[in-house]
């Protein structure tokens, strides 16, 4: 738990020293997440504005957002639609099976609910493992993260807990979800990974 709460800590200290850099990284990623198909190229930027915002300031700029997407804008298209399928799937289930409540049913919907929180850990992750790969493949980084979300359960938790009070405030501040809240989830997403890797180090 300590240590989730450094990276939150961390993360959050890194968007206020360099708030400027998140806010157009944000805006950016949402002006481009509004055609939806090109969103996971968009988020792919956006994580690596966030981990040069971090490491390398002098080149966490537009350009480098924008030569991101353009590189990822195809690669990053099956990775979204793979998540967004397994979203479909495992919420649908989640819906559709709310009023059982027979013992096979309760088991299920705790797979289920699991299910949910290693998906978010993973699309939390992919990303930044990326980046860090001496020889980076998506398949490999989406590998890496399922990995990282395994062996990490309350910390990946604890940082996604913190995420949707996050998402749960944007939603009635309207302002906040288009200028800061996607960039403080890519810090966070950031800091995290950087964090484990250097433990395993």
């Amino acid at each position: 738990m300590l240590a989730a709460l450094k990276v939150l800590f961390a993360a959050l200290n890194d968007v206020r020293l360099k708030g400027y850099t998140y806010i157009w990284a944000n805006v950016a990623f949402v002006a481009l997440s509004l055609p939806i198909v090109t969103a996971p190229a968009a988020y792919s930027a956006l994580c690596r504005v966030a981990m040069a915002a971090r490491t390398q300031p002098w080149d966490a700029d537009l350009d480098l957002f924008w030569q991101t997407f353009r590189a990822n804008v195809w690669r990053a298209m099956p990775w979204g639609a793979a998540h967004a399928l397994f979203a479909y799937i495992n919420f649908t289930n989640l819906a559709t099976y709310t009023n059982a409540h027979d013992p096979l049913t309760f088991l299920l919907r705790a797979g289920w609910w699991g299910a949910t929180l290693v998906w978010a850990g993973v699309l939390l992750y992919t990303w930044f493992i990326y980046y860090e790969m001496a020889q980076p493949t998506l398949w490999g980084a989406t590998r890496n993260a399922l990995v990282m979300v395994l062996l990490n359960p309350f910390f990946t938790l604890l940082l996604l807990f913190a995420i949707i009070i996050l998402a749960v405030v944007s939603i009635s501040l309207p302002a906040l979800l288009l200028l800061l809240t996607w960039g403080v989830v890519a810090a966070i997403g950031g800091v995290a990974v950087v964090d484990r890797i250097q433990r395993v180090r």
